[in-house]
This record gives structure tokens, C-alpha cells and sequence, in this order.
């Protein structure tokens, strides 16, 4: 299925920054022989004090003060949740449901921001970089497997420009530099 020079791989890993939810799968290059629709999906994104277990977890993304990673998914809406409360959030940012703002922009270009709940505004780039690596996170937890013999691949909406496509692009290439 998919080799890279003499390099085999074990898994196919499809990521999905999706407009309300995000996630993963993958299957096996072995599964896929016998079986193209043998997918996995590992339900361990946990919510509520872990009393929800689900496959897919909240598009949000917390960042500390620095924009650096402090929460993806349900964690970063607990951690927000809780800075709210005790009015620490004016040193965070909070970005949800962030996704559409690709699809709606005119001019989008690496150096575009956009601005969290509050308005303070991040490197877009670094926002959806930052998502995916969660998501690669958090998948890598769950299994296994060197990261030398699994293929990524990031799901995006046929409808999207090729300039949003492209931007995707890049901001899953931050990605590979970073891990």
C-alpha cells in the first residue's frame, strides 16, 4: 500500500481537524490486504472526570500566554473552564471551532492570525499546526509503533480552496519539523 523507498509501513493514520469534533483512525497496511474497510478508531478521548469516553474530541485549543501548547480538546475546555472561574483566562487563548475560518477567508496567507474567544489574535499557522500535533500525540500514547512506520494523512474538505488545502499543508509540514 504504501512504501517509501525501501521503507515499509505498518499503519495509515488519518487525521481530522474536523469544524466541531476531532480525531483519528487508522488501519493496518496488513488489514487493508484483506479488508479496506477494517478501520480503527480508538475511543480514548475522555470527558466529564472521564465519564464520557468518545472517538472524537472538541476542535478547541488552549495556549498558554507564550502560544505555547497547553490543552487540546476536552482538556483544553476544562483547563479554560477552570481559568474563567478563577479569572486567569486573560493570559490564555482559547480557540474553538476555528476550522471554518479557512473556508470563509479571501486572502489566506502564512502569516495570517486570528483571534481567539477574547480577540486576542495567534498565528494562524500555529494554531492549526498545533492541532494536528495534539492529535499525533495523542494518538502515538495509544500505540506502539515507531513513528518511522506510520503514514500520515490529513483529511480536508473537497470544497475548500486550493490556497486553504495548501495552508493545511504547511501547517501539518510544521509538524514533521517539530517532532
Amino acid at each position: 500500500m504504501a512504501t517509501k523507498g525501501k521503507e515499509k509501513f505498518e499503519l495509515v493514520v488519518a487525521l481530522d481537524i474536523g469544524t466541531t469534533y476531532s480525531g483519528y483512525a487508522y488501519s493496518t497496511v496488513e488489514d487493508f490486504k484483506t479488508n479496506p474497510l477494517n478501520i480503527t478508531y480508538i475511543q480514548s478521548w475522555n470527558a466529564g472526570r472521564k465519564r464520557m469516553v468518545s472517538h472524537k474530541t472538541p476542535t478547541c485549543l488552549m495556549l498558554n500566554k507564550n502560544e505555547k501548547l497547553v490543552a487540546f480538546g476536552y482538556e483544553a475546555e476544562a483547563a479554560y473552564a477552570k481559568l474563567i472561574a478563577d479569572e486567569g483566562h486573560k493570559n490564555s487563548y482559547y480557540f474553538h471551532r476555528f476550522k471554518m475560518k479557512l473556508c470563509k477567508r479571501e486572502a489566506i496567507t502564512k502569516n495570517m492570525s486570528m483571534k481567539d474567544v477574547t480577540g486576542k489574535a495567534a498565528r494562524a499557522l500555529d494554531v492549526f499546526s498545533l492541532s494536528i500535533r495534539a492529535l499525533i500525540d495523542h494518538f502515538l500514547k495509544q500505540v506502539d509503533v515507531p513513528l518511522s512506520k506510520i503514514r500520515w494523512v490529513l483529511t480536508v474538505p473537497a470544497s475548500w480552496s486550493d490556497i486553504a488545502k495548501q495552508f493545511m499543508a504547511g501547517s501539518a509540514m510544521m509538524v514533521c519539523f517539530t517532532i
